[in-house]
């Protein structure tokens, strides 16, 4: 019997237009009303995550900055797991040496050098995923996340690392270099306090070895009395593994990478056409019969 539900964000629970659809949301009304307990699991901090769903009416509780940071249903903080600081010196001096941008995530900000690296990650995600992007309407997103200081462009790294390197939960390389993002992975790989991954083509996603969706999703069922033979997951990319990998039901998304769809004990449709509504609502029906 299905109790909790962790669903991922971007290629996953938002269409190639960054919004949830209605069949999702009506999902997801649906699982909580019968019981269900509904957490998005994501990359993104809180403030980038919770908007979309605030939007539409839904207040899931999240896992943030993948799993580094834990919040209920009221946005409270319940954990959070932050990178040594030796670690991060590490990650830096390597993507550095590999021509890799970066940001870091702090708190609730984001900090970038380059505005224009989130575009780039928007766009990256969007092939990824076999879709089309709206470049300028990505654009315009990303300059209101910067005019409200969700994100914040810094001349230079080396003031906010000496003064919080401490706080840091995530670091986040791009680059449309695959070759040198593959040599950097491999390297960081080789760290044993890193988790190092992706949410899709041309990126890495870097935390301490404790922040992990999946290590977050297991320890939320544990504190509401479920286990993860009770959890199904639902997710498009490497950084859902952890998480696709404990659960008692996983789902990849049809415009998931064939290895992650293997990974999974079933597949759905594509985030354009509602993927999180159908395994919701098939699960409800099961459950139901």
């Amino acid at each position: 019997m299905i109790r909790l539900i962790a669903i991922d964000m971007d290629g996953t629970l938002l269409g190639p237009d960054h919004t949830i659809s209605t069949k999702n949301k009506e999902a997801i009304l649906a699982a909580q009303e019968n019981g269900i307990e509904v957490v998005v699991a994501t990359g993104r901090s809180y403030p980038e995550a919770c908007e979309p769903l605030h939007e539409v009416g839904l207040k899931p509780s999240f896992i943030c900055i993948n799993g580094a940071e834990v919040r209920n249903r009221d946005g409270e903080l319940l954990s959070e797991v932050h990178m040594d600081k030796k670690d991060v010196d590490k990650v830096i001096e390597i993507l550095a040496a590999h021509e890799i941008d970066y940001q870091l995530f702090i708190d609730k900000v984001v900090y970038t050098t380059n505005a224009q690296a989130s575009v780039d990650t928007f766009i990256q995600l969007a092939h990824a995923a076999n879709q089309v992007p709206e470049v300028d309407e990505i654009r315009l997103e990303i300059q209101d996340r910067l005019d409200r200081g969700i994100i914040n462009e810094v001349d230079s790294f080396d003031q906010i690392i000496a003064a919080r390197g401490d706080s840091i939960y995530k670091v986040f390389g791009t680059s449309y270099h695959m070759q040198q993002l593959d040599d950097a992975r491999a390297i960081l790989k080789e760290f044993p306090g890193l988790a190092v991954t992706s949410s899709g083509a041309g990126n890495l996603e870097i935390t301490s070895i404790h922040a992990q969706k999946g290590i977050a999703v297991e320890q939320y069922a544990k504190n509401i009395g479920l286990s993860m033979d009770q959890v199904m997951v639902i997710g498009d990319n490497y950084n859902d593994l952890s998480m696709m990998e404990r659960a008692g039901r996983s789902v990849a998304m049809g415009n998931a990478p064939e290895a992650i769809k293997a990974s999974c004990t079933h597949v759905t449709t594509t985030n354009e056409h509602d993927g999180v509504g159908v395994a919701i609502e098939e699960i409800i029906q099961l459950q139901k019969s």
